[in-house]
């Protein structure tokens, strides 16, 4: 789409500034300049171009300059296979406009030569292959650090004279015990961006699917038919609005089996959450109180 734009703005100035012509030739056809058929192949245009380049040449007795910047301008035309099938386009259609042949020009010569996709997706794969290695390497970092503190060499010593094991497999023995959250961890592989890309599209089409399917299946829970467990679980995660991360550390069973999906029950459950709120903010006085003050103002 962003090559579109720059076409057609392209187009729009050189059509105010000159015409189609002066991208070629100008009044002269480039094939007859170098004595050759329209439809001409490569070879066919190099080996012509050396020959009337040996006879027009400034630099020779009888050279012509006038005569051999046209010829170099047609080479330069003819021997690019962009401009050429431009200019082959050109000469069928001499009656189009000259804003048809301004965009014809510029999109055969400035259109991108890669595919945009396979561009876009190498440089996700190789992006994500320099985040996975960089991630490593600050998770080594980190537990390097962690080996560096006193503490952790504390640990070690003191298991070290409690067993038989040598400080090298006592260190790795503690290490399992060391937990690095946050940026510094250990990546995990739907943290990579191309995985991460790929499950974001997946759940696009999977939240499409659940939704048709709720609709006209379960008749918006109202069917006769037994829910699945999967559905059940899934509809919860939607309604309460709990990412998958944060849903892992919740109590999922409970949650469930109060089939939320049930308007009077998400009514209740949401009625209960309230009251926790208020009960939280009451142990807090100046936080009810600010509380209370901007409830008024949102009526």
């Amino acid at each position: 789409m962003k090559y579109s734009y720059i076409i057609f703005f392209c187009i729009i100035y050189t059509c105010l500034s000159y015409s189609i012509k002066d991208k070629f030739c100008g009044d002269d056809n480039c094939y007859q300049l170098l004595f050759l058929k329209k439809g001409a192949q490569q070879s066919e245009i190099r080996k012509q171009f050396r020959e009337l380049s040996r006879t027009f040449h400034p630099d020779k007795n009888e050279g012509n300059q006038s005569q051999y910047v046209k010829i170099v301008q047609a080479y330069e035309v003819l021997s690019n296979e962009e401009t050429k099938t431009a200019y082959d386009e050109y000469l069928e259609n001499p009656n189009r406009s000259e804003f048809y042949h301004h965009y014809r020009y510029y999109q055969q010569v400035y259109h991108p030569q890669s595919n945009p996709y396979i561009v876009v997706s190498v440089s996700t794969l190789l992006l994500s292959i320099i985040q996975y290695v960089a991630r490593i390497g600050m998770y080594k970092n980190a537990i390097g650090r962690v080996m560096e503190t006193t503490h952790f060499k504390k640990v070690v010593n003191e298991r070290q004279k409690e067993s038989n094991m040598s400080k090298e497999e006592v260190i790795q023995e503690t290490l399992k015990e060391v937990k690095i959250t946050g940026a510094w961890s250990y990546p995990k592989f739907e943290e990579i961006w191309v995985i991460a890309i790929l499950h974001f599209i997946y759940s696009i089409f999977y939240r499409l699917y659940f939704t048709l399917k709720w609709k006209y299946y379960y008749k918006d829970g109202k069917a006769q038919r037994e829910i699945s467990e999967k559905d059940q679980e899934y509809k919860t995660q939607i309604l309460l609005g709990i990412s998958k991360s944060r849903w892992e550390s919740v109590d999922k069973e409970s949650l469930i089996s109060r089939q939320l999906w049930i308007p009077e029950n998400l009514r209740e459950f949401n009625e209960e959450q309230r009251l926790r709120q208020e009960e939280y903010i009451q142990q807090h006085s100046n936080k009810y109180k600010q509380y209370k003050r901007f409830q008024k103002k949102m009526q």
